[in-house]
């Protein structure tokens, strides 16, 4: 858990009050899970979406002309006459999407993948009801799924989808829940355009990949405030139309910049160890080294610490992260996909901009903070590779007796400067992630 901290200091250092934030997890989001209600339907519900399942329409026996052989032979360019009742009530089924790759899509099975082309046909055209073909309901169920996972431009669906079909011959017509009007559709696709242009328009010709996730994580950030309560918050439009989300939105809203951009990147669900909640993160890649961020969790206005919410406008904590640092701030995904492991700290913002420290040297703490001090500079940051070398560095700056910190020498000095006999410094800290952020 992050911890806050705020000291006064006279002269010298004073008692300290420790102020506690506690983070939540992510309104609207919750454990992958079908559920079977009743008999005569099927309603299943993953992540608020809402499966109904129409009594199966049963196809009638096979009906062809048949050969002196026995095998039944059908014209060119004609329907085979078993399919024909589904045809006539359905209508052909959409062309299927080709060329399709993504996150999701990757890992299903083909039968699965057959079912994703076919759906992703008839959304990308935002129609809201349309034949399709499928092996079976399940197929289609996952194949939904996996679109809202590869897909954040389709913002319009709530996730709810109702089938009926032909099992036999595999035509389903599908009916897609939208949650706003098809006439609005093109309305907000403008705003959501704006927006990413607005982005897109930070980046130089310069940016390399990794400028470009930071950007996005940073544009995102500064447009948007976590409430629980915001509407459409499980959808990008939360984001670029109404700037106010809860982790759903911050991490689509993140793939679908870096999907125009041209970074690699992956919408993560799962939960939060300790309290069970749902959330929602990102995989991106950057020069091929796999990495995470969570730009919910990177947004001030998120839990409660009000050490880093009243002095920061954006928290790099979250900014690419390896598995083991995910797993220690209690990240856990949901199993349905497979994710690499993570070991590069290359893109790590703290290793980046020099404030990464793999062993303990009092010395180099000593010069960050008279550095701070000479500079006229109010926010220090450490990270440490291990826990044992943060733990000392904890001891060295915060000692239990009050006295020998390292932090009295060049504190005193920057109090000598400004003619002050007193001034006040906060502190921030998080055991999982062995970073300190000091503030004056």
């Amino acid at each position: 858990m992050n911890k806050s901290s705020v000291r006064s200091i006279i002269g010298c250092f004073g008692a300290a009050v420790l102020l506690t934030g506690t983070l939540t997890g992510c309104a609207g989001v919750s454990d992958v899970f079908y559920t079977l209600l009743t008999d005569q339907s099927e309603t299943y519900s993953y992540e608020e979406q809402q499966f109904e399942e129409h009594e199966e329409v049963t196809a009638p026996d096979e009906l062809s002309a048949s050969s002196g052989d026995g095998k039944s032979e059908v014209g060119e360019g004609s329907v085979p006459a078993h399919e024909q009742e589904a045809v006539d009530r359905f209508g052909f089924p959409v062309t299927p999407a080709e060329d399709l790759s993504g996150f999701a899509y990757d890992q299903l099975d083909e039968d699965t993948k057959s079912a994703y082309s076919y759906l992703c046909a008839g959304i990308k055209e935002k129609k809201s009801s349309f034949p399709i073909r499928a092996k079976n309901t399940e197929a289609i169920k996952k194949a939904i799924s996996a679109i809202l996972i590869d897909h954040p431009e389709y913002f319009w669906l709530d996730g709810s989808a109702e089938m009926s079909g032909f099992e036999t011959v595999g035509i389903w017509k599908v009916t897609l829940g939208f949650n706003v009007g098809e006439e609005e559709i093109d309305g907000i696709s403008g705003t959501i355009e704006e927006k990413a242009e607005e982005y897109l328009a930070t980046l130089s010709e310069e940016d390399g990949e990794y400028e470009k996730v930071r950007k996005a994580y940073e544009y995102i950030i500064l447009n948007t405030d976590y409430l629980r309560e915001s509407p459409q918050n499980q959808n990008i439009q939360s984001v670029f139309v109404n700037g106010y989300s809860v982790c759903a939105g911050y991490a689509r809203a993140m793939k679908y910049l870096l999907d125009r951009a041209g970074v690699w990147c992956a919408y993560v669900e799962g939960t939060i160890a300790d309290t069970r909640e749902g959330h929602a993160w990102n995989l991106v890649r950057i020069d091929g080294i796999y990495t995470y961020v969570d730009p919910s969790w990177g947004d001030p206005t998120y839990g409660e610490d009000d050490t880093d919410s009243g002095r920061l406008n954006i928290i790099y904590d979250y900014l690419c992260l390896t598995t083991h640092e995910m797993d220690r701030a209690r990240h856990i995904p949901e199993s349905t996909y497979t994710l690499p492991e993570c070991t590069d700290r290359s893109y790590d913002w703290y290793a980046l901009n020099g404030f990464y420290y793999d062993s303990y040297d009092p010395d180099a703490l000593s010069s960050a903070l008279w550095h701070a001090v000479d500079e006229n500079e109010s926010l220090v940051y450490f990270k440490f590779a291990d826990f044992e070398t943060y733990a000392q560095a904890m001891a060295a700056l915060f000692p239990e007796s009050g006295e020998g910190s390292l932090l009295e020498a060049p504190l005193q000095q920057r109090m000598e400067w400004d003619g002050t006999g007193s001034m006040q410094y906060f502190y921030s800290y998080s055991d999982e992630l062995m970073i300190i952020k000091l503030y004056w």
